[in-house]
């Protein structure tokens, strides 16, 4: 029963993560993408939660997500600074 709901969930992130792709892909700006990219990134942290828990290993998944989330936190910031002292759009 809850293997069917972590299924379910991981395909509902997966389908998020197509969708800010996309977006990555098409963004009219560099700061839409960027924007799309840490949605990405959250949903990456999400699913290797949600991986932890269907492989009944919470502990370690989720110290890998942590030290994933740290970094996905850190380089939108880092490349928004940078985009917006080159003036690119």
């Amino acid at each position: 029963m809850i293997g069917g709901f972590l299924l379910g969930a991981l395909l509902a992130v997966g389908v998020l993560i197509i969708a800010g792709l996309v977006r990555v892909w098409l963004g009219p700006t560099i700061f839409d993408r960027l924007i799309a990219v840490a949605l990405v990134s959250v949903n990456g942290v999400v699913i290797i939660v949600l991986l932890g828990f269907y492989f009944e290993r919470p502990i370690l998944f989720l110290d890998i997500a942590l030290g994933y989330a740290l970094l996905a936190f850190l380089v939108p910031i880092a490349l928004g600074k940078y985009f917006e002292g080159t003036g690119h759009r």
